[in-house]
């Protein structure tokens, strides 16, 4: 067996890249951003809010067809399935958490604020 001999070779382009990149953080941060910070703070939060809602209402679609499943179930004569009526349930709160709704189920309130109905002094 012949002995092979490695060399480490260090690359001079790949530093040279992260110096690059450095700087260009730097002159973001400190030229870019204390004049449009403020514009790409709203620009981000409105793609976020997007997101979100596409996931509070994809949630919302499966929530409500996995507890209508359930329900439906019993005038079907099957029982209930206890495991879909909450995994169900727990969607309709993750979409009403993610979009902002309120929606009663069965007399109990799901998402909006924990404030009472009823304004008034407390």
């Amino acid at each position: 067996m012949s002995k092979s001999k490695y060399y480490l070779m260090r690359d001079r382009r790949n530093s040279r890249t992260t110096v690059f990149i450095l700087l260009g953080i730097l002159v973001f941060v400190f030229v870019f951003f204390p004049f449009y910070g403020m514009n790409l703070r709203y620009h981000v939060a409105a793609v976020f809010s997007k997101i979100f809602d596409t996931i509070g209402i994809i949630c919302l679609l499966a929530g409500g067809l996995a507890v209508s499943f359930s329900v439906l179930g019993i005038f079907t004569g099957r029982t209930i399935n206890t495991r879909t009526f909450i995994i169900g349930i727990v969607l309709l709160w993750v979409g009403c958490w993610c979009t902002g709704a309120v929606l009663k189920l069965f007399g109990n309130t799901i998402g909006g604020s924990s404030s009472p109905e009823n304004p008034g002094y407390h």
